[in-house]
């Protein structure tokens, strides 16, 4: 059975978040402090991969609970044309 890692390099966070490396190192510290994305652990040197894709997870359901709550107020429907 092959031993999935905790602690994966940057460019292995990007790629699970569907960017490049470059795109994870200039938006890590917006995204750390404005949306709650796991530090890099300092004693690692890495981020943790299950709290990342735990962070997606929550983001996620927030976003379709708040979608959800939104669509309550206006009449059930999304207007596709507004974008």
């Amino acid at each position: 059975m092959p031993v999935q890692q905790l602690f994966v390099k940057e460019s292995d966070i990007a790629k699970m978040l569907g960017h490049d490396v470059k795109w994870l190192r200039s938006n890590s510290e917006t995204l750390e402090r404005q949306y709650g994305f796991p530090k890099i652990d300092p004693a690692i040197g890495m981020r943790h991969r299950e709290a990342v894709e735990e962070w997606a997870r929550e983001r996620n359901a927030r976003t379709a609970k708040a979608r959800s709550e939104r669509l309550k107020e206006t009449n059930h429907t999304e207007n596709h044309d507004a974008f």
